[in-house]
This record gives structure tokens, C-alpha cells and sequence, in this order.
């Protein structure tokens, strides 16, 4: 049991480590973010690597819009993927501020709310109201109108990394301090928590009345009404599991800091394949699914689709940089940003690149050709 532990807190204080590094890079501010893209109304929203938000429209070209418009002006390093409802973009930066835009033009809907620490997680929407976590330890819960708070925030024991998760009047939030905590969406009262035994970056996931996450290197499945776990003990990778869980076909899919993506039953959390998949480095992007091809980014630079079924790999593709942000998949196209500044727009069938912007200045760019 003692050789467990300290393998465990060696576990424990190694990704830490690592994740301060990444975080906030050689300095007292972090050199850059890793936002996602949102797609709404054939338009691309996505934080830039400079500390900007650019809109653009699928078919690629110039962004529409950039915030700030100021191209001297940045908001800070922009980790959250943009959360969008009734034609407004939200977004928390490093800078501690939350900021709602017109999806049209940009421009400021009302004055950027300020927390007390920088932001991480990315929002969720609903019942009017837009919900976050930051680093000062706190949840927050805004109106989506008008920015002005619902109720006072939620104390958790720990910073708050992870995306939160609004479902049924509820609010599900992951924090550093190895707790999952389930709040009144309405009150942000707490209605229970639950001690995962490791830090918590991954965003809950809520499926037929059972969350799903992980903490640290252990991945649970907890039921909600019971509170108990739906199978006989957490799965355990052989690292810290980063990225965002997804369900498809009875199976619910993540990667981990050991380079591999795994696929687990749902029922009994065995696993699917004979043996994870294994990228080259790294996982932290979620695995998303289209069309039975399950799509994702590594450390090692390279964007991946992999079979679901088999868990072999149909074609990957290299970029600039490193890949921590999550694709997403729209109309046969895999769009992802890579540290190489890049958010690229990938044919999903074979790989070719259809085309690229810059995100540093929000004008398109032709990287090299890779493979």
C-alpha cells in the first residue's frame, strides 16, 4: 500500500508540475491558450493564440470580426472554447474577465465580468444563464443578458481547470481539489459532492443519469440518483487523463497523457479494443466522433482519425505544433487549432487540407504541406 501511494503521489506531483509549466509557461502569465472552435450558423467562432476571438465563415477566408478590434489590444490567453447562444459569443480569458459579443460584428453586449483570478474553463449556457469556473477557486453564474450575477459564487476547495456541465437544472463542476461538486443551477446551492482521490481537469459528462470523468489517472462512472459507482471499480490509465470523455455506440471514448485513447464500455467500463490506440505523445483534445471515425490532436503535432469499432487508425496528419484544443466536426470537415498558431480546416475522408487561418492575425496563411 506505502509503494501504491508514493507511486500515486509521485503521479500526482509530476503532472502538476507539468501542467504549471504549461499553464503559465516561463513567466508570470501563460505564453498562450488552447481554444477550441465553435460552429453556429455557418460561422467559425475560436480564441486566437495572441489573446484574440475571431469570427469567420466556414468556407475559410479572413475573419469577419476580430475582439479586440484594436490589432495592437489583446484580452489575455484564451483557454476557453467560445460558448455561444442567441447570436452572442462568450468567453473567459487569463485576464479574469468574461466577455459576451455580438456574434455579427463583435462588438460588447455588456462590460467583461471580473473575477477575482484568471479564467480556464470554458462556459455553459442555460436556463438564461452562462456558468464558469476560474482560478481563485470559484463558480460563477451570470445572467446571459445583461452580466449581472445570479447568485453569489460557489467556493470550491481547489482552481477550476475543467469545462463545467449544465444539465437538467443542474450544474456539474470538476475542481483541482479532487472533487466533483453537482450545484442547484437556479441557487448554486450544493446538492452533493463527490471525492475522486485526484485532481479533476476533464469536463463531466451526463448520459442517461450517469456522469462520467476522471480524476487524475482513474476514470469513474457514477450514478446520480445513487451516487454510487455504476461499475465494479474506476478504470485506471497508466497517466493523467486530460481530455473531455465522449459517448457513441455504447462506448465512451478519452486519451491521456500516456498517448493513449481509450474505449470503454459503458455498462461495465471494460475496454472495447484489444489494446488502446497510442499517438506518439500526449493526448488532451477530446475525441470526437462523426460517422464512426473518431477524430483528435496530440503533443506529438499530429491530427489523428481512428476507426471506433477497431481502434486502428484510418489517416493522421501533421502540423506545426503541438495539438491541445479538440476538433470539431462539421459537413465532412475536422476543425482544429494547433500551437503552431494555426486553426486548420482538414478534409475529414482523406486528410487533405482544405484551408487555414492564422491566429495570430486572423488572416488566412498557407502552412507547409506535411503528412
Amino acid at each position: 500500500m506505502a509503494i501504491f501511494n508514493r507511486a500515486r503521489l509521485a503521479l500526482t506531483l509530476g503532472v502538476l508540475i507539468a501542467a504549471a509549466f504549461l499553464l503559465i509557461g516561463c513567466g508570470a502569465a501563460p505564453v498562450t491558450g488552447w481554444s477550441g472552435a465553435t460552429i453556429a450558423n455557418q460561422m467559425i467562432y475560436v480564441g486566437g493564440v495572441a489573446g484574440k476571438v475571431y469570427a469567420l465563415p466556414i468556407a475559410g477566408g479572413e475573419a469577419r470580426w476580430q475582439f479586440p478590434k484594436d490589432p495592437q489590444q489583446v484580452i489575455g490567453a484564451i483557454y476557453a472554447t467560445p460558448a455561444l447562444t442567441d447570436n452572442t459569443v462568450y468567453v473567459g480569458a487569463f485576464d479574469k474577465k468574461m466577455y459576451a459579443l455580438n456574434a455579427t460584428d463583435g462588438t460588447e453586449k455588456w462590460k467583461p465580468f471580473e473575477a477575482s483570478a484568471s479564467i480556464v474553463s470554458s462556459a455553459a449556457v442555460g436556463g438564461g444563464a452562462i456558468y464558469f469556473g476560474a482560478n481563485d477557486h470559484k463558480v460563477y453564474a451570470l445572467d446571459a443578458a445583461t452580466g449581472v450575477k445570479k447568485w453569489e459564487p460557489f467556493v470550491t476547495g481547489g482552481q477550476i481547470w475543467a469545462d463545467l456541465t449544465f444539465a437538467d437544472g443542474a450544474l456539474y463542476v470538476a475542481s483541482l481539489d479532487h472533487k466533483l461538486y453537482v450545484l442547484d443551477a437556479a441557487t448554486g446551492a450544493k446538492k452533493w459532492e463527490y471525492d475522486a482521490g485526484g485532481i479533476i481537469v476533464t469536463k463531466p459528462l451526463v448520459e442517461q443519469n450517469t456522469i462520467y470523468f476522471a480524476g487524475l489517472n482513474k476514470f469513474f462512472a457514477l450514478d446520480i440518483e445513487t451516487r454510487r459507482l455504476k461499475w465494479e471499480k474506476p478504470f485506471e490509465a497508466s497517466n493523467w487523463i486530460w481530455s473531455n470523455p465522449t459517448i457513441a455506440n455504447g462506448s465512451v471514448y478519452f486519451g491521456a497523457l500516456d498517448g493513449n485513447i481509450y474505449a470503454l464500455d459503458v455498462q461495465t467500463g471494460k475496454l472495447k479494443w484489444n489494446s488502446p490506440f497510442k499517438a506518439n505523445d500526449a493526448v488532451r483534445s477530446a475525441i470526437v466522433i462523426a460517422n464512426g471515425i473518431a477524430y483528435f490532436g496530440s503533443d506529438d503535432f499530429k491530427v489523428y482519425a481512428i476507426d471506433v469499432n477497431t481502434g486502428t487508425l484510418k489517416w493522421s496528419r501533421a502540423t506545426g505544433g503541438r495539438i491541445v484544443a479538440s476538433p470539431v466536426v462539421a459537413d465532412g470537415i475536422v476543425y482544429i487549432p494547433s500551437q503552431d498558431r494555426s486553426l486548420y480546416a482538414l478534409d475529414a475522408a482523406d486528410k487533405s487540407l482544405k484551408w487555414s487561418l492564422d491566429l495570430g492575425t486572423g488572416k488566412p496563411n498557407t502552412p507547409a504541406a506535411t503528412k
